[in-house]
């Protein structure tokens, strides 16, 4: 073989081999953990040029359920894995406090509701925004289908375990709820904050009990409406080389550079605040 072939075969390999090597690790579940899921991927992609990394939705359920079965290498999700999840030898990272604000049609006339209200409101006793001092309006109750961590959320922390009301327009995002209170007279719903903080007055914020979904007020115990943003990995059904890369990739989103600046301008909280919280999650 001449020196210029070999000089060929050799560039060859070098540019062949990032792709050999390359690894992907997929990711799967809550739309409202997914933004900041994706951009935490973005930023790690730039220093890892070998990884890549598909964050797609689906709910909390649907990612809690593929990880199980190896579907994906990390299933996100707004609530805990049930007992029988976990005896599948799944491994759970709390990434972050997820704090969840109720929003509305900046048209309803009504800036905060007592628990009473907020619950009477979902579980359909409230029809009119008139009867908790708005307007005269239909109120629209939006919510997410079962696989959503956001309606857990909300059911737990809101109806306090009751049934949601029959009478609700079902999306399959937290993005698709955004826009549907945004764009519909009467409309309601919940969210994660980061949804609002982005939302540019197209709906507005409502306080739950006269307090604010705000650091301040997550911390001092007077609001709770928030969770913890988990991820799952499972490492007995994921490829060695692959849940490495995923692990170094959770290793990023739990570091001190990306918890202290990313996850706080995102409306999210670092999760090592769950040490101070007043209110336990």
């Amino acid at each position: 073989m001449t020196s210029r072939s070999l000089i060929r075969t050799a560039l060859t390999v070098l540019l062949l081999a990032p792709a050999a090597f390359a690894q992907t690790v997929t990711v799967m579940g809550s739309t409202a953990l997914g933004p900041l899921v994706k951009q935490a991927a973005e930023d790690y992609m730039k220093s890892h040029p070998g990884v890549q990394i598909a964050v797609s939705g689906g709910g909390s359920m649907t990612g809690l359920n593929q990880v199980v079965s190896g579907g994906c290498t990390i299933g996100i999700s707004d609530v805990y894995a049930t007992p029988d999840q976990d005896k599948s030898g799944i491994r759970n990272y709390n990434v972050v406090i997820e704090p969840f604000t109720l929003i509305a049609h900046p048209g309803v006339g009504v800036t905060s509701l007592n628990p009473q209200q907020a619950e009477d409101i979902f579980t359909g006793k409230v029809t009119n925004w008139k009867e908790v001092g708005g307007k005269d309006q239909k109120v629209v109750r939006v919510n997410r289908p079962t696989s959503s961590g956001t309606r857990a959320v909300q059911q737990m922390t809101v109806l306090h375990g009751k049934a949601f009301s029959n009478n609700q327009l079902i999306q399959d995002s937290s993005g698709a709820v955004a826009n549907t209170v945004a764009t519909t007279q009467g409309a309601v719903s919940f969210i994660e904050l980061d949804f609002l903080n982005r939302s540019n007055g197209r709906f507005a914020g409502i306080a739950y009990n006269g307090a604010s979904c705000t650091k301040a007020d997550v911390s001092s115990g007077k609001y709770p409406l928030f969770s913890f943003g988990h991820a799952y990995t499972h490492p007995g059904k994921t490829d060695p080389k692959v849940l490495k890369v995923a692990e170094d990739f959770l290793a990023y989103m739990l570091s001190p550079k990306f918890q202290d600046t990313t996850v706080l301008k995102a409306g999210y909280m670092p999760v090592a605040y769950a040490k101070s919280l007043k209110t336990k999650l």
